[in-house]
């Protein structure tokens, strides 16, 4: 697979020169398509790829896409900045990953290139040149810990954590820090890449906990779960976006059932028409549920597309026109910077995840 990345690259380039020539504009998309992200990734460019099936042209351009496999790692996602920037892409869709677009960023930022991102990275709306098309980690981690002290009532949590990642990090640090004075909390971290979870379920039993918090990746989330159930421990577990992933059922399989966790897609709960277009047209194209993922790469496209209409394929132009945005009605809901944000609550049920409930918090 090494061999190929050169040709890739080099394909690409190719591909953006000639574009340019024939009047068509490029969209990049930097996403994992290998790797222990890859289906995150791979969901995220479905959502692309329906949006501009749908919506070839925009501002007189035809659009193209150019796509960079970032094989799930984070430092590829500066890399596929570049390439994608030096190509002539007017403007980027990436990437999901906290760490990864924690290194992207700085390279958007020297290319001066518009991205658009469905990235949980804090504080990316700080960024000129950046625009995250849905909730941050620390918005999640308000509504879960809400959610947890409220409406299920938990006073003792474990906080399992990935201590090698700034996403796991993050949502636990802001998950701890909102829960009321009451709630006590005892952190467990562990290595990524763990699978068997002995030593940390031997800690866990050691804590008088009601309610377990893992904001980890689908898969080490899964196998996580599967050890504390087969240690006996059975309270509430809480998670976060990435169990939305198919492999956290395939690996948890039983274990998993009623666990808890945010997402930014609720599917059959998000009332507007944007988001009823997108679930007929994605199941149709796909024979499929779309995920968050798919709903971020589909809004992510529109918004670009959106720009082009209404200030034409420039860069500057649109980086402006998404910065002075307020409002945006698409797959996810309906989005309005500077106010509330409706996070929602699913529970894991068979094969899908069901909804909750809507936790809002302050942007």
């Amino acid at each position: 697979m090494k061999r190929l990345f050169p040709l890739l690259a080099l394909l690409l380039l190719i591909g953006c020169t000639k574009q340019a020539a024939n009047d068509a504009a490029t969209i990049g998309v930097f996403e994992p398509q290998q790797g222990l992200y890859g289906e995150t990734g791979q969901d995220t460019r479905r959502g692309v790829e329906l949006a501009h099936r749908l919506r070839p042209v925009a501002g007189g351009k035809k659009i193209e896409l150019a796509l960079y496999d970032t094989k799930s790692q984070s430092m590829e996602a500066a890399n596929g900045v570049s390439v994608l920037s030096d190509g002539g892409a007017l403007a980027l869709i990436g990437t999901f990953g906290t760490d990864s677009m924690n290194r992207a960023r700085p390279v958007i930022k020297a290319a001066k290139i518009p991205t658009v991102t469905g990235s949980t990275a804090a504080d990316l709306d700080r960024d000129y040149w950046i625009t995250p098309v849905c909730m941050n980690d620390d918005e999640q981690a308000r509504a879960m810990a809400a959610f947890s002290a409220n409406t299920l009532g938990l006073r003792d949590i474990a906080v399992v954590v990935d201590a090698e990642t700034g996403y796991g990090n993050d949502l636990a640090y802001a998950f701890i820090h909102s829960l009321p004075s009451y709630v006590r909390t005892y952190r467990i971290d562990y290595h990524t890449g763990e699978t068997r979870f002995a030593r940390e379920v031997a800690r866990l039993k050691k804590y008088p906990v009601d309610g377990i918090y893992c904001p980890g990746d689908a898969a080490a989330s899964a196998y996580f779960i599967r050890a504390v159930k087969d240690a006996g421990i059975r309270v509430p577990l809480l998670g976060a976006d990435r169990w939305e992933n198919p492999s956290f059922k395939e690996i948890g399989r039983d274990a998993v059932e009623d666990a808890y966790f945010t997402a930014h897609y609720a599917r059959y709960e998000t009332f507007n028409q944007a988001s009823d277009a997108f679930l007929l047209a994605y199941e149709k194209a796909y024979d499929r549920a779309p995920t968050s993922y798919a709903a971020m790469g589909y809004d992510a496209y529109n918004l670009i597309a959106d720009a082009m209409n209404d200030v034409g394929p420039d860069r500057e132009a649109i980086a402006r026109y998404l910065r002075r945005l307020n409002t945006f009605d698409g797959a996810l809901g309906i989005n309005k910077r500077h106010t509330t944000r409706n996070v929602p609550i699913m529970r894991q049920r068979g094969n899908k995840a069901n909804y909750v409930t809507t936790v809002e918090v302050a942007s």
